[in-house]
């Protein structure tokens, strides 16, 4: 049997139901399989790997990957213009 590594991720509690009743409700799969085919993809793809659906996160998303691929490009310029991480979360 492959070694295996644990993960652990805190989530609020509304965000933890509304995830765990889609993957049951929707798509008959758990929380931890569908998790495990967001990193899969990810790795696995240039860039993040997957789509994110609704237009305006669509657009957030990538305003923010553009400015993190910019911060990578050039060192030392930490506090850009644009989206934040938590903008992400807040939509």
């Amino acid at each position: 049997m492959k070694k295996q590594k644990q993960l652990t991720i805190r989530l609020n509690e509304d965000l933890y139901k509304m995830a765990m009743g889609k993957c049951n409700d929707h798509l008959g799969i758990s929380l931890s399989a569908l998790v495990k085919v967001f990193l899969r993809a990810f790795v696995s793809q240039k860039g993040v790997g997957f789509y994110i659906g609704d237009e305006d996160l669509s657009d957030l998303f990538r305003k923010w990957m553009m400015k993190k691929k910019l911060n990578k490009k050039i060192p030392g310029s930490h506090h850009m213009a644009g989206p934040f991480l938590k903008d992400l979360y807040d939509l």
